[in-house]
């Protein structure tokens, strides 16, 4: 089986200005991307990103595949209105996506597209 996984890098946001230049380049050239990857400022931002509650929505709709929001969050035990909230900040960042078909009650099913997520911190500043 291959894992698809997605890095999180920690390192200054200015740092990521020569590889957006050549992300740019790729995209013009018609080229894939190699990996997928998150930057993010610090771990202390990270953290907040990827709390216990997040990180519990990935695994759950990773092992428990739920059909809709609201299967998640009957299967989480949570608020629908919150777990919509997590799932929006999970999506924006790239690690959960929300299918663009609709089943027959016109619910959209969450997807976690990786198996794993890969932190890099540098120790080194």
């Amino acid at each position: 089986m291959k894992v698809k996984e997605i890095k999180v890098i920690i390192r200054p946001l200015e740092e990521d200005l020569g590889e957006v230049v050549e992300a740019f380049k790729k995209v013009e050239g018609r080229e894939e991307f190699e990996e997928e990857k998150i930057v993010v400022e610090s771990l202390d931002v990270l953290r907040k990103i990827l709390t216990p509650e997040r990180m519990r929505i990935l695994q759950v709709i990773k092992n428990e595949k739920p059909n809709s929001i609201y299967e998640l969050a009957k299967l989480l035990g949570r608020d629908r209105a919150a777990v919509i909230r997590d799932l929006e900040v999970l999506q924006k960042i790239g690690l959960v996506k929300i299918s663009e078909e609709k089943d027959e009650k016109g619910r959209k099913k969450p997807i976690v597209p990786y198996d794993e997520i890969v932190v890099k911190i540098p120790v080194v500043i």
